[in-house]
C-alpha cells in the first residue's frame, strides 16, 4: 500500500466505506498526512455538525481547525462513562437544534467508542436520521466499535440499555491519532482485537504479539485493524440487527458488561471484556471446549498488559440482577457466545439454573 494514498474498501449490507490512511513518517511533522480526509471529503460533507471528544479536540486542535471552521455546529464532550446517558444525548440534540441542523446536514463524530456510540445515536434519532461519518481515535473503536451501526447510551448504571442501529456511511481510520492515546486505552483495543482473533481470524494473534512486544509500525496497526474489521464486517453483513450470528461478536461481553457495571466503571471496557473472555472460555470447557483455551487467553492478555484477575467478584444476587439486563436474555435463559477454540465460537443457550450453578465457579477463577 502506498502510504500517501488512502486505502478504500467497503462492506455490503449496509454499505459502509472504510478509508484507511497511513503516514510515511512517524515524525510529528508528518501527522497531518493521516488527516487528509478533511480535505478530500470536504466537498461531499459540507457544513457538517460535529461531535468531538474534548481531549481529541485539545490535542489535535491545530490539525482539526479546518474542520471546525467549516462546520455548522460543534458539540465537544468529555469521554466519561458516567456522561454516556440520555442527559448528554439531550444536550447534543439541543446543540443540533441551536445550530439549525437540517435533514441534509451530515454529522461527523470524532472520538473513541464512547463518543462514537452517543454521537451516532444523536445522528440516528435527530430528524429521524442524518448522514453519518465516524472518525475513531482509539484503537478499541478502530478495531471494533466503529463498524456495525450500533449506537447507545447507558441507563440506570447498566451498559448500552438504550440504542439504535445506524451504520456510518463512511469510516475514516487514521492511526496518527494513536500517537496521543494513553497506554491504558491502547490496551483496551488489544482486548477487542484478541476477541476478533478468537471469533474468526486466529492469525491476528501474531500481530497482537508483535505490536505488544516492540515499537509497532503504522503498517502493522493498519493490518490488525483491517483484519479485525473484515471479520466483523462479514458477520454484520449477514445479520445487521443481531438476531442470530452477530451475537457471536458479544464474546467476552456478557460477563464483561456485568463486571464493568459492578465495578461502577472503574474497570475499563477492554479490561472487562478481557476478563469476560477468560470466564466464557471456562464456561465453554463445561460444554466440551478446549480445556487449554482459558489459560491461552490469560497468557495473551498478560502479554498485552491487561488484567487477568480482579478483587471483588460480584455476588450471586448482583450477578443475577445485572444479567437480567443482557440483551441476549430470553424467557428461558440467555444465549451466550462461547469460545470453544480459536476460530470456533458458538452461540450456546444456558438456562437460569445452569447459570446459577456454573457462573459462581467460573468467576472464582478471576479472583485475586
Amino acid at each position: 500500500m502506498n502510504n500517501h494514498e488512502p486505502h478504500k474498501w467497503h462492506i455490503d449490507d449496509p454499505v459502509t466505506v472504510i478509508r484507511t490512511y497511513a503516514s510515511a513518517s512517524t515524525s510529528a511533522s508528518a501527522r497531518t498526512d493521516g488527516l487528509n480526509w478533511i480535505k478530500e471529503l470536504a466537498d461531499e460533507w459540507k457544513s457538517p455538525f460535529l461531535v468531538v471528544d474534548s481531549e481529541v479536540g485539545r490535542l489535535w486542535n491545530h490539525q482539526l481547525q479546518s474542520l471546525f471552521s467549516t462546520s455548522s455546529g460543534l458539540y465537544l464532550m468529555d469521554a466519561a462513562e458516567e456522561l454516556k446517558n440520555t442527559f448528554t444525548l439531550d444536550q447534543i440534540w439541543g446543540s443540533m437544534a441551536g445550530a439549525g441542523v437540517r435533514r441534509d446536514t451530515p454529522v461527523i463524530v470524532v472520538g473513541g467508542g464512547l463518543t462514537c456510540d452517543i454521537g451516532a445515536m444523536a445522528a440516528s434519532t435527530y430528524l429521524r436520521g442524518l448522514r453519518l461519518m465516524l472518525v475513531p481515535t482509539t484503537l478499541l473503536s478502530m478495531v471494533d466499535a466503529c463498524l456495525g451501526g450500533k449506537t447507545g447510551v447507558n441507563l440506570a448504571g447498566v451498559k448500552n440499555q438504550v440504542g439504535t442501529f445506524h451504520p456510518a456511511e463512511i469510516i475514516v481510520i487514521s492511526p496518527e491519532y494513536l500517537d496521543t492515546l494513553p497506554e491504558r486505552e491502547f490496551r483496551n483495543g488489544m482486548a477487542e482485537a484478541l476477541k476478533t482473533a478468537l471469533i474468526g481470524d486466529p492469525g491476528i494473534k501474531t500481530i497482537i504479539q508483535e505490536v505488544s512486544e516492540a515499537e509497532y509500525s503504522s503498517d502493522q496497526i493498519l493490518e490488525m485493524i483491517e483484519r479485525c474489521l473484515k471479520v466483523k464486517g462479514e458477520i454484520v453483513s449477514e445479520d445487521l440487527l443481531e438476531n442470530d450470528s452477530r451475537m457471536l461478536l458479544n464474546l467476552g461481553h456478557t460477563v464483561g458488561h456485568v463486571l464493568e457495571s459492578a465495578s461502577e466503571f472503574r474497570l475499563s471496557h477492554g479490561e472487562a471484556v478481557g476478563l469476560g473472555m477468560i470466564a466464557e472460555a471456562a464456561i465453554a470447557v463445561r460444554f466440551g471446549g478446549n480445556s487449554n483455551l482459558p489459560e491461552e487467553i490469560k497468557h495473551l492478555l498478560e502479554f498485552c498488559g491487561l488484567p487477568t484477575e480482579i478483587e471483588g467478584i460480584p455476588s450471586s444476587e448482583v450477578l443475577a440482577r445485572l444479567l437480567q439486563h443482557d440483551k441476549k436474555s430470553r424467557r428461558s435463559g440467555r444465549i451466550w457466545a462461547l469460545p470453544f477454540d480459536w476460530g470456533d465460537c458458538r452461540l450456546t443457550h444456558m438456562t437460569t439454573d445452569q447459570e446459577e450453578e456454573i457462573l459462581p465457579q467460573v468467576l472464582s477463577f478471576l479472583r485475586t
